[in-house]
């Protein structure tokens, strides 16, 4: 749980560096930060608003986290909305069942918010 925390921060420290370059990594463009356990099904999904915001917060997040073109949807089961402050940005966040999408909403990261609380899909 401490990667996933650290993801959420690292989101909101790099909505306070802006528009700052990038090296490119070498994942797949897309703007779905897709969480896998170890026998690679999804466990939880980040939407966020492009593929550079995608890729910024993929470096910092850990191995088990990609971005991807394609949502791992139909196997989530819950979604709830957060909001990262700053930039202000929305992201739609998916998890694998309601009991994932309660625990790892009930304690978020300084400058994140639940916007919208889990609810089934």
């Amino acid at each position: 749980m401490p990667t996933f925390r650290l993801a959420l921060l690292a989101a909101t420290a790099l909505g306070i560096a802006g528009c700052a370059t990038q090296t490119p990594t070498a994942s797949t463009p897309g703007k779905h930060l897709v969480y896998r356990d170890s026998a690679g099904t999804p466990i939880r999904q980040f939407d966020y608003p492009s593929d550079d915001f995608c890729r910024r917060v993929e470096t910092i997040a850990g191995r088990a986290a990609r971005c991807q073109a394609e949502s791992a949807g139909p196997q989530l089961q819950a979604k709830a909305t957060l909001r990262y402050n700053p930039p202000g940005v929305l992201v739609e966040s998916h998890y694998a069942d309601m009991a994932r999408c309660q625990a790892d909403t009930g304690t978020l990261s300084a400058g994140v918010q639940l916007i919208n609380p889990c609810v089934p899909k």
